[in-house]
């Protein structure tokens, strides 16, 4: 895809509550465009910048085609992701349009602003959609985690949208840290300590739920052959079975709509262009801290006869 790119540099400030604070060195850089740069950094929690700043820890990029799909790169991953849970927090349906612009930040991990483009396909209204997104370091045997610091619709007025917060660690469930877990005991459905905390899909559960399982479903496969989403999206992948497991007290069916749930996805990757079809297993863990926006995704995916 044809973008425009623009740098800019910026660093935490943990005495800023936008997060963003100026340094700069270079007797070459113009102060009035300097501070306006990161003004609008911070009225925009980072999405809506206009200027460049040749100080360049950040890098800013615009779509110049919006009608091009980047839901197979990273990029177009952690939107999707970003709008995933919106949808499933607020109890929406909103589906991903395109990528309007993004920013990239790498500062041991690399973080995305993201302004998408989505609309509701019941009355076919359309939204700006902005999600801030962490490719995360991977410290528990997973092989890709990812989470959200802000998942909304764009605020009419710049500066009124839910504030950034951290990740409270500390808020979530000691069951839900440490490395992923194996597989799933093969009597936990049957066993009368544990057969609340799980459930097995039906088709219909899978069939009504298929676009988000899916993208599970297709980042764990990503994951394994750390490979160029667009190439391997191209892949047919079948759901086989899925068996959520969550200490969340919910009904059965609600368990897929826990914060804090494992799920155990056995799919199939189907290519008739590249050899026989291949048997897998992915572990998708998800938790929450309970601060609007804030949702993590570990993932971690083999082949079965491996």
């Amino acid at each position: 895809m044809a973008e425009e790119e623009w740098s800019a540099a910026v660093i935490n400030n943990p005495q800023s509550g936008s997060g963003w604070t100026e340094e700069s060195d270079d007797d070459d850089v113009d102060p009035v465009l300097d501070q306006e740069f990161y003004r609008q950094l911070r009225d925009s929690d980072g999405f809506d910048v206009e200027i460049c700043n040749p100080n360049s820890s950040i890098r800013m990029y615009k779509c110049a085609n919006n009608e091009e799909d980047r839901r197979d790169d990273i990029v177009g991953i952690c939107a999707r992701v970003g709008l995933h849970w919106y949808n499933l927090h607020k109890g929406s349906n909103l589906k991903l349009m395109h990528v309007k612009k993004y920013t990239s930040k790498f500062c041991a991990l690399m973080t995305y602003h993201i302004t998408a483009e989505a609309f509701d396909p019941a009355n076919d209204s359309r939204f700006t959609f902005q999600t801030r997104v962490t490719s995360a370091t991977c410290r528990y045997d997973e092989d890709m985690k990812i989470l959200t610091e802000v998942c909304r619709i764009k605020p009419k007025i710049q500066g009124t949208g839910d504030e950034t917060k951290r990740w409270d660690d500390e808020a979530i469930d000691d069951f839900y840290k440490g490395d992923l877990p194996k597989l799933v005991p093969d009597d936990a459905l049957m066993s009368s300590t544990e057969h609340d905390q799980f459930y097995e899909l039906q088709e219909s559960d899978i069939r009504e739920h298929i676009n988000w399982l899916n993208l599970y479903t297709e980042i764990a496969y990503f994951s394994l052959w750390e490979g160029d989403m667009r190439s391997v999206s191209c892949v047919p992948l079948q759901i086989n079975k899925v068996i959520v497991h969550t200490r969340e007290a919910l009904e059965s069916k609600d368990k897929l709509k826990a914060g804090n749930a494992i799920f155990y996805i056995s799919f199939r990757d189907v290519d008739p262009l590249h050899g026989p079809p291949q048997d897998h297993r992915a572990i998708v863990r998800r938790t929450v801290d309970g601060i609007p926006g804030h949702f993590c995704l570990e993932f971690k995916c083999w082949l079965e006869d491996l």
